[in-house]
C-alpha cells in the first residue's frame, strides 16, 4: 500500500510539473500556473512583472491568464474541482486581467470601414464574464462597435436583441457544459422566428468547441479571444461580399 501511495504522488508530481510546458516563456507559464492554484495575490504580482517587462499583452492573456482558468475549467469538466475552486481561478485570473486590459484597450488596430455591429452575452443561468469582457475589449479595438447583453441572458433576450439591433453578428458565451445547451436553443429560437439568415452567429467559452458550433449550426467559433476576433472579421467580410 506504501508503494502504491509512493508511486502514485510521483505520478502526481510529474503531472503538476508538466502543467503548461508547451508555454516556453517561464514568466508566462508561471502565470498560468498561479491562476491553475487559484493564487489571486500570485496571478496579480506575477501580470505585473510581465507588463514591466514589456511581455506582449496577448501572451499575458491567452498563454497566461486564459491558459490557466481553461485548465481549471477543463478539471471542472472531469469532476476534479468544483464550483468554489472555478470562482476562484476566475477572481484569480481577474486579478491578471484588471491589469492587461488598459493595455488590450491601447491596440486600436482597425480601419474605420471594418466595423460592424457585434451583440454579446453570456447564456442563462451562466454569471462568468471574464472572457467575454476581454472579448469585447478586443472587439472594441479592432473596429467593432459592441452591445453587451450581461451575463444569465435568457434565451428569448437574444432574440430580442437580434430583432431590435440588427446586429452582423451575435456571440454566446457560456463557460459551463450545464449551460451550453442554451446557445443552440437560441440558434432553434431565431430559426422559429425568422431571424436566423439575418445575423452570423459565433459561440465560445471552455466547453464549447468546433463540433458544437457545426452541431447547433452557429457560424463562428473562438478558443481564445484572439481567435475570436479573427473568425468575426472573416464573418463581417462575408456577410458584406
Amino acid at each position: 500500500m506504501v508503494e502504491d501511495d509512493s508511486e502514485k504522488d510521483d505520478f502526481l508530481d510529474q503531472a503538476d510539473e508538466s502543467r503548461f510546458a508547451d508555454v516556453e516563456d517561464p514568466l508566462i507559464r508561471s502565470i498560468a500556473e498561479a491562476v491553475d492554484d487559484l493564487d489571486e495575490d500570485k496571478v496579480a504580482e506575477l501580470t505585473q512583472q510581465a507588463i514591466d517587462e514589456d511581455k506582449p499583452p496577448l501572451d499575458i492573456l491567452q498563454r497566461g491568464l486564459t491558459n490557466g482558468v481553461k485548465t481549471v475549467g477543463d478539471k471542472f469538466g472531469r469532476g476534479e474541482v468544483f464550483l468554489p475552486e472555478l470562482a476562484m481561478a476566475a477572481d484569480a485570473m481577474k486579478a491578471g486581467v484588471e491589469l492587461v486590459e488598459p493595455l488590450l484597450e491601447e491596440m486600436e488596430i482597425a480601419e474605420e470601414d471594418e466595423a460592424g455591429l457585434f451583440v454579446i452575452g453570456t447564456v442563462d443561468e451562466d454569471i462568468h464574464n471574464i472572457g467575454k469582457n476581454i472579448l469585447i475589449t478586443m472587439l472594441k479595438a479592432n473596429g467593432f462597435d459592441v452591445v453587451d447583453l450581461g451575463v444569465e441572458v435568457p434565451n428569448e433576450d437574444f432574440v430580442e436583441a437580434v430583432d431590435e439591433h440588427d446586429p452582423d453578428i451575435l456571440g454566446m458565451s457560456a463557460l459551463m457544459t450545464m449551460t451550453m445547451d442554451h446557445q443552440g436553443e437560441v440558434v432553434e429560437l431565431l430559426e422559429e422566428e425568422g431571424l436566423r439568415e439575418n445575423v452570423k452567429i459565433m459561440v465560445g467559452g471552455a466547453p464549447t468547441s468546433p463540433e458544437w458550433r457545426d452541431e447547433i449550426g452557429a457560424d463562428g467559433y473562438g478558443d481564445n479571444a484572439d481567435a475570436a476576433v479573427k473568425r468575426a472579421k472573416e464573418l463581417l467580410e462575408d456577410a458584406r461580399a
